[in-house]
């Protein structure tokens, strides 16, 4: 893409111009690396003056900011979207927790504490994470959470072969003092859609869409169903053959708050999972 400058004025102003949603930090980001180009050469400078008539190249594709410990799939000025690795934390457990979390990550990387997460997943499971940028996204963000708005997909690997190809496991969950999570009419309504990808002689690979957003919900519907999660086991898997929960948070999709153009990220199968035969081709 070529953008002429129609007036003098500096490189970050004329990139505000360009990126409306974009945040400052995202574009000084993208200034570090290398994605823009005046007149034929690399400008990095966001206050580098622009003349009248000069042309600004901007890459179609770039390379997304380096976390020490994340990979972010995408952000702008509203949100920001991880691949979260397993074994690390959402958020703080309390506000005594010194060990390393995304949010936490996040904030020292951006610079601000103005980032909230809106959703969590376990520290055991892997995957799409997303945290909104400012209070009025995070307010948005939870509406659409509520609402329950948003498309959520999960893979997992679970223990013997589920009979039914698919189904919907509905219960009332309550989280104890302990933090494990059973199965109460005292619980809150949760509700999980699966779907039989393939089955071999021991496991069965499922797809699982989350209609509510419990704690540990998928965990607690899998072991309900007496099938628990390949390596879970507080919720009664017998094995763990390649050390981890085999759950993945593979997709996450909605409608732009404030954009309201429609948006999807996916997170690829983990190698882990395909040692225990899980196909990349399920991601199809």
């Amino acid at each position: 893409m070529e953008y002429t400058v129609p007036k003098e004025m500096s490189l970050i102003e004329a990139l505000r111009q360009i990126f409306p949603d974009s945040s400052r930090r995202t574009l000084q980001t993208w200034l570090k690396n290398g994605r823009f180009r005046l007149d034929g050469k690399i400008v990095e400078r966001e206050n580098h003056p622009l003349a009248v008539g000069q042309t600004l190249a901007v890459k179609d594709t770039f390379k997304a900011p380096k976390v020490p410990g994340l990979k972010i799939l995408y952000e702008d000025r509203y949100f920001i979207v991880i691949d979260k690795p397993v074994g690390l934390l959402s958020v703080p457990l309390d506000e005594e927790t010194n060990k390393k979390h995304a949010l936490g990550l996040l904030r020292q990387h951006s610079g601000t504490d103005q980032i909230f997460a809106v959703h969590r997943i376990d520290r055991e499971t892997s995957g799409i994470l997303l945290f909104a940028r400012g209070k009025d996204s995070e307010e948005k963000f939870d509406k659409l959470f509520e609402r329950h708005d948003i498309e959520r997909e999960y893979y997992a690997i679970v223990e013997g072969r589920v009979k039914d190809n698919s189904g919907t496991w509905e219960s009332k969950l309550l989280e104890l003092p302990s933090l494990h999570v059973v199965e109460s009419e005292d619980g809150k309504d949760a509700i999980t859609h699966y779907k039989v990808l393939r089955r071999s002689a021991k496991y069965t690979y499922l797809k699982l869409q989350l209609e509510t957003g419990r704690k540990h919900q998928i965990r607690v519907h899998c072991q309900m169903a007496g099938h628990p999660i390949v390596g879970d086991e507080r919720y009664g898997s017998v094995e763990n053959p390649v050390r981890r929960l085999c759950l993945h948070a593979c997709t996450l999709g909605f409608k732009h708050p404030f954009t309201q153009k429609q948006v999807k990220f996916t997170s690829p199968l983990p190698e882990s999972f395909q040692v225990l035969g899980g196909s990349k081709r399920d991601f199809l």
